[in-house]
């Protein structure tokens, strides 16, 4: 495990976020931004805003301070929209590097939406479509397949830029924003072909009004998914607010109430020209992007909900090596169970509840499985849809308990009664395995549990069969009943 930092220098905001770095798992542990406004009269002036650039000094001065502080040095620091296209952006930049020894690198819009598409592979191995990233200045669009990214553009429709010190009008932001997407060839080609990948912190407001309004089971903005009749339900809701009214809204949405009626509008209007029925949000980008593309190829190929669980759950080498055995160890009787989600997606969700099996070890027996499916539910995993996340936590909570975790809304409404089934059976191959082993991959090898013909039969060799005692038989039972099959133990 190591530790690495980007710096953001954005149109709006001067941001740090250190991560640290577990295989592919990013976790943020700290992360601080300053909404400096760099870019605010870009359109007008052509430069950047004296009152911004100070802003944006002084919280660098301090970043600087604190990666000194807490021993960093993996450091990656960029500037984007309004820097590079700012007739003092050189001038800035030079200045950032005397007064705080921070060396921008200065990036082209094409390399920024390769960056923010690299970023969503991140987070998001499987995606397929259009990624977005909207900062203050600029919109970056470019393709994304599970290849990688395409070709990138860049378009002057953030919000700074569509303000130009005129009052909303949402009239002109529509014909503005179409008149230059109209031209965006990575639009064009991508009809109905693929989702929408929206990145970026006004996007993300929207996504919380949206949960809101719709009183979503689940507030985690990553991978909050919505159709194009939800954006339109958000816009007119955004378009229907005053400003003042949208600043009293709680937490980043108030805090974005100028930016809101802009970015609603945009991102509309994108949904509508690429002919997308979906937008999923993304909370991995740019900064997320600059991280992966240094990460090795082989840590690269491992599937970042995997990794996380395994960041998350299995801190010692020793639950680390059990958790990889369990998984492999479960997958002999579940592998030929009714489909939960997909093919493809069963096995990486079982891969990453094995990891997650005894994180609930040390916390109180009444309790463990109620903190565990909370815990799971809102952990900081990528590569997960909301209604996988409430799959992996009704799983770790039928870890530990029989019973189903009644009142909760993400349980309730996020999964189809097949779904909360194969939990339950999943929870209940994690708790049989690691009591039956004592939590010893090398005492789970001498076994085999393996699922065929309504028989759920467990299968040893002579020289352990010591270790079937009444106990472990009793166990087996609770997991038999909940398949529907016969208990069977045979000694080879």
């Amino acid at each position: 495990m190591h530790e690495a930092a980007v710096i953001d220098v954005g149109s709006n905001s001067v941001r740090l976020v250190a991560y640290r770095l577990d295989g592919r798992a990013m976790t943020p542990f700290f992360n601080e931004k300053v909404m400096a406004g760099l870019g605010r009269h870009l359109a007008s002036t052509g430069s950047l805003s004296p009152v911004g650039v100070e802003a944006a000094l002084r919280a660098l001065d301090r970043f600087q301070t604190l990666i000194d502080g807490l021993g960093i040095a993996n450091v990656f620091a960029v500037a984007t929209a309004a820097v590079r296209d700012s007739s003092d952006g050189a001038a800035f930049s030079e200045r950032v590097r005397r007064q705080t020894g921070i060396a921008l690198r200065v990036i082209d819009g094409a390399e920024e939406a390769r960056l923010s598409a690299l970023g969503v592979l991140a987070g998001a191995p499987e995606a397929s479509g259009v990624v977005g990233d909207l900062g203050g200045s600029s919109l970056e669009l470019v393709e994304v397949t599970p290849a990688g990214p395409g070709r990138g553009e860049t378009w002057a429709l953030g919000p700074l830029a569509l303000m130009d010190d005129e009052a909303f009008d949402a009239q002109r932001v529509t014909l503005a924003a179409d008149r230059r997407l109209s031209k965006s060839k990575v639009l064009a080609r991508a009809k109905r072909r693929g989702d929408f990948y929206a990145v970026g912190g006004a996007w993300r407001a929207l996504g919380r009004m949206d949960q809101s309004l719709r009183n979503h089971p689940l507030g985690v903005l990553h991978h909050h998914e919505m159709t194009r009749l939800d954006m339109l339900r958000v816009a007119d809701v955004v378009s229907r607010q005053s400003r003042r009214s949208l600043e009293r809204l709680e937490g980043a949405v108030g805090r974005r109430a100028d930016s809101l009626p802009y970015a609603a509008i945009v991102l509309e209007r994108t949904m509508a020209l690429g002919a997308f029925d979906r937008v999923i949000l993304s909370s991995y980008g740019l900064r997320e992007g600059l991280l992966f593309e240094h990460l090795a190829p082989e840590l690269r190929a491992d599937h970042p909900l995997v990794a996380g669980a395994e960041a998350f759950g299995a801190t010692q080498p020793r639950a680390r090596a059990f958790g990889r055995a369990l998984g492999a160890w479960i997958e002999a009787a579940l592998a030929k169970q009714p489909v939960a989600f997909s093919a493809a997606r069963d096995p990486i969700l079982r891969a990453a509840a094995s990891r997650l099996a005894d994180v609930g070890g040390a916390l109180h027996p009444d309790h463990r499985g109620e903190i565990m499916f909370d815990l799971v539910l809102r952990a900081p995993f990528a590569g997960i849809a909301h209604p996988e996340r409430a799959f992996l936590a009704a799983a770790l909570h039928h870890r530990h308990t029989r019973a189903p975790p009644l009142g909760e809304p993400a349980y309730d409404r996020l999964l189809t009664d097949e779904q909360r089934s194969a939990a339950a059976v999943l929870g209940a191959c994690l708790r049989f395995g690691a009591d039956l082993s004592g939590r010893s991959e090398k005492i789970l090898a001498a076994f085999a549990l393996n699922l065929a013909d309504g028989r759920i039969v467990l299968t040893t060799d002579s020289a352990h069969a010591h270790l079937i005692t009444d106990q472990v038989a009793k166990r087996l039972e609770p997991l038999a009943q909940i398949l529907g099959a016969t208990a069977e133990i045979v000694t080879a």
